[in-house]
């Protein structure tokens, strides 16, 4: 993954638009158009050998005539000549280039793929691609309009990005009407180069940005895509419409859900997503109320509201009693307030003013069809203040013609949703209460951490399979790898016999038996459950959960979540199922069955195929009765779309007399490190946070605990204490760009244990894990008063800045020679 150089793609200072022309059918006459009315203020340069002036500006016959290197090209020539400019480009020192030319993967020149022969000349210049093929792209607060669309852009703060350029083209004709302005606006093409986790890494980090809406088609790094989207997704909403249904497609919803993102799965959601998002106030809960001018249209949003399972909010005493004192007081139809036809827009303002008043109301839904008695730009006049100024969400629908359409302008004016039908108002309602259902997974601490499983036992057990050329365990050599891992069976293994792979494993032990004993239970009452394992072609090995048995055959209720998972991702797959409504009883248990899976499903790489069916819950508790696992060969651990617990990093470490662990932290170290910050006195927390802090919010717990290893890393150093429970003496973190560059790192230290070498320890520890990274730099920033942290990094070797300015120094450490 790398941002490097898309500044110079978002933001150049010089544009030189090759293969320009004035021919009305070629791509360059566009491409320059648009660039000379955009109003881009810095140096636009055409280059075409045919025109000596395009525009009323000089046109260059070739690029090394240009008066400098541009820092952003926009190739618009055949397919053929793209990899000698690149090359050419390259070496002048150009920074980035958007190739629209398409058709570049399917020609060839010498024997060699023009798409790859591109790359290969851009390499060694560092030089960033933007395509081939696609529209380009548009920043319209950098006055740029490097693409062939045939509308531009306004600016705003939603950064949109398609791998469908027509799609692309659309949103913006729609958003154009809609009057929605775009932070950047960017068509992928092939994605060659720069593909949809470099974007979300830039978006992530661009001030001009607030929300990002994407299309996606394919991903082809889930890991590099997993760590940009989960980043990205922790500091702005982001919204994704996946087309095509190749493929598991609950896969794909268990990534996007699993990154904190929300999906939609239409065009016309996705530009209702543009709107919501760019509009929209986040929700405080998910009570809806209703106010409508006309009973059936009402009962149109409530039917969408229950064919979902949410129902209108309750209204409190006081506010019926005060809604019922109104001359005539509003009618309750299906839980809609309805004002009638004849209602005012004083009337309407009565009625919002109580409910944006009730405590029990987090958002409200207006619809309005036209009538005699109040025309829609007059009630909208009326409303558009009181709801810009509520403190709580209130999203619109006007029906109709010409009134309609100025009802949602004056709205939209005051930067309000609105919608023009009460189902698409009603599914923006549910979409924001999606997104923020999947943003607080995100900060949700788990329970403690399961049992460490017998990797050994299991793990002989594979090796000797595979040494025999078997693919298919036996039961035997089944229902142990099960047992090895804590999953309970509905009956102890049987002795492996002579012909099992197990048999030659013996040597590693007495074989494994059930975490939680003998289980025999009346299979009639107990429900049967399905859990199993497959690996998807791009997010790796997937888990899935659902009904089993005979019934799973006649309707597919699964859930899917990605590896690894903690008890509160657990609950979550679980919670997404039907069956779920009958396993109160059980549904710990069920989690730490899948908790299990998901461990097993990491450690063994050569895990091809594992099916649990059934898996029972019921009087006798939740015990496998019947398995099946196949192997296949070994997958790299990259193949996982999220980088799991790095246990090979745990390590003993001996001081003041004690053996203390260092090892990597986990979502489960959350209350500990609850007790840790509670020790901090109140210098060290300024020290560390440069503020002063009395407590946690779960926000910043859940981003210290649930780190991203795959770019991140937190080192803690632990024992058990005197209660039995785990403590945490101290911290040390650092996080990377995504250029592998630099990484920021912090450390605190329990203060009743400063000045005893525990920092010292700590930071070795990071260090030899950046280094070896090959990371260049560990950077950081403290106060001109924290002496201890400048002396830590001068004893590494470091180098202190300080700044008089604010107050804060700088510390650096260079970790490669070169």
């Amino acid at each position: 993954m790398s941002i490097r150089n898309l500044c110079s793609l978002f933001e150049p200072g010089s544009v030189a638009v090759i293969g320009a022309s004035s021919r009305p059918d070629r791509i360059g006459y566009t491409v320059l158009n648009n660039m000379a009315e955009c109003g881009f203020a810095g140096a636009l340069w055409p280059v075409n050998p045919k025109y000596s002036e395009l525009r009323g500006v000089p046109c260059y016959h070739r690029v090394s005539a240009l008066p400098r290197a541009p820092e952003l090209a926009l190739i618009c020539t055949p397919p053929e000549t793209v990899p000698g400019l690149i090359a050419e480009l390259g070496a002048r020192g150009t920074r980035a280039a958007v190739v629209l030319t398409p058709g570049l993967s399917e020609a060839r020149s010498g024997g060699k793929n023009l798409r790859q022969a591109m790359l290969d000349a851009a390499r060694p210049h560092r030089l960033r691609i933007l395509g081939p093929g696609g529209i380009g792209l548009l920043a319209p607060h950098a006055g740029l309009n490097a693409s062939m669309a045939q509308v531009g852009a306004r600016p705003g703060k939603i950064a949109f990005v398609s791998q469908s350029g027509m799609l692309m083209a659309a949103v913006l004709d729609w958003a154009r009407q809609q009057g929605i302005g775009f932070s950047r606006v960017i068509s992928l093409g092939e994605g060659a180069d720069i593909d949809l986790g470099d974007l979300l890494d830039f978006l992530a980090g661009d001030s001009d940005t607030t929300a990002i809406v994407m299309h996606m088609e394919s991903v082809s790094n889930a890991r590099k895509f997993m760590s940009a989207a989960r980043m990205a997704a922790r500091g702005k909403p982001v919204i994704v419409m996946k087309a095509g249904r190749e493929g598991d497609d609950k896969v794909i919803d268990a990534a996007i859900r699993r990154a904190g993102m929300l999906r939609v799965y239409s065009s016309a959601d996705l530009f209702d997503a543009v709107e919501t998002v760019a509009r929209a106030r986040p929700l405080r809960g998910e009570r809806l109320a209703i106010i409508s001018n006309g009973g059936s249209l009402g009962q149109l949003a409530d039917d969408a509201l229950r064919w979902r399972g949410v129902r209108q909010a309750t209204l409190s005493a006081p506010t019926q009693r005060r809604l019922e004192q109104m001359k005539p007081p509003p009618v309750v139809a299906q839980g809609t307030l309805v004002v009638g036809g004849e209602a005012t827009p004083e009337r309407y303002a009565a009625v919002l003013d109580a409910l944006i008043q009730e405590p029990q109301v987090d958002a409200l839904l207006l619809i309005h069809a036209p009538s005699t008695a109040a025309a829609s730009a007059d009630v909208a006049r009326v409303l558009a203040p009181m709801a810009k100024e509520a403190g709580k969400s209130v999203l619109s629908c006007w029906l109709g013609g010409a009134g309609a359409t100025a009802a949602r302008e004056t709205f939209a004016e005051a930067g309000l949703p609105c919608y023009d039908t009460p189902e698409k108002a009603t599914r923006a309602f549910l979409q924001i209460a999606q997104y923020q259902r999947n943003q607080a997974l995100l900060i949700e601490v788990p329970a403690q951490a399961p049992p460490a499983p017998e990797r050994s036992a299991a793990r002989a057990i594979v090796d000797a399979a595979l040494a025999q050329g078997i693919t298919a365990l036996s039961r035997e050599d089944g229902q142990a790898v099960l047992a090895a891992y804590g999953i309970p069976l509905a009956a102890p293994p049987r002795r492996r016999g002579e012909g099992s792979a197990g048999a030659a494993a013996d040597a590693a032990g007495d074989g494994a038996a059930p975490a939680d004993g003998e289980f025999r239970g009346n299979a009639r009452s107990d429900i049967q459950l399905r859990v199993a394992v497959r690996i998807d072609p791009v997010f790796g090995p997937a888990i899935s959960f659902g009904q089993g048995g005979p019934a799973a055959l006649a309707v597919d209720d699964r859930a899917v979540g990605l590896p690894p998972l903690n008890m509160v991702l657990a609950r979550d797959v679980v919670a997404r199922t039907r069956v779920a409504r009958l396993l109160a009883d059980h549904s710990e248990a069920i989690c730490r069955v899948l908790i299990q899976v998901a461990e097993l499903a990491v450690d063994i790489g050569e895990l091809a195929v594992l099916e649990i069916d059934p898996l029972l819950a019921g009087a006798g508790g939740v015990r496998v009765q019947d398995a099946r696992i196949e192997l296949g060969p070994r997958r790299a651990e990259a193949s996982l779309a999220i980088r799991p617990y790095p246990q090979e990093l745990e390590q003993d470490v001996a001081w003041q007399g004690e053996t203390l662990l260092l090892r990597p932290i986990r979502p489960e170290d959350a209350p500990a490190h609850l007790r840790f910050f509670s020790a901090l006195h109140a210098d060290d927390v300024r020290m560390r946070f440069f503020t002063a802090m009395r407590e946690l919010p779960p926000a910043q717990l859940a981003r210290l605990t649930q780190i991203d290893y795959d770019r991140a890393m937190a080192f803690i150093a632990t024992r058990s204490g005197a209660d039995g429970q785990p403590e945490t003496l101290g911290v040390v973190r650092a996080v990377a760009d995504p250029d592998n560059q630099r990484a920021e790192f912090a450390i605190v230290v329990r203060s009743d244990l400063k000045g005893k070498g525990l920092g010292v320890v700590l930071f070795e520890k990071l260090v030899a894990y950046f280094r070896e990274r090959g990371t260049r730099e560990l950077w950081g920033e403290t106060l001109s008063e924290n002496t201890g942290m400048q002396r830590l990094i001068k004893r590494f070797g470091g180098t202190v800045t300080p700044s008089a300015e604010t107050g804060i120094v700088e510390l650096l450490l260079r970790l490669q020679q070169k």
